[in-house]
């Protein structure tokens, strides 16, 4: 089983949606980080299954939210390094910065 590391700015990411969706419906922001943890244990046990986006980074999808955890496998720390944490309709382009600074 693979570490799972969530980067400063992923954790920022998710804290913002958890209180959007807790602002739109109480219990909805703990609905969200059900679907966010299911998808971690995912990836921690097959960092593997999620497809390539962009260079050596990885983006899975939840269930149920239009969210995408992006990530990196360090396979010599056996970790998964969330980056971020967007809606799928935004453009990946704005993370790139993040992509850049392993």
């Amino acid at each position: 089983m693979f570490e799972i590391v969530l980067r400063k700015e992923a954790q920022l990411d998710l804290d913002e949606i958890f209180v959007w969706y807790e602002e739109q419906k109480e219990g909805l922001g703990f609905e969200f980080i059900d679907s966010f943890e299911k998808v971690l244990n995912k990836i921690a046990f097959n960092p593997y299954y999620a497809s390539f986006i962009i260079e050596d980074v990885r983006g899975a999808s939840l269930k149920k939210f239009p969210y995408e955890l992006i990530y990196r496998v360090d396979e010599d720390q056996w970790q998964v390094r969330i980056i971020a944490v967007i809606h799928q309709h935004r453009n990946p382009e704005w993370f790139r910065n993040r992509i850049s600074s392993k």
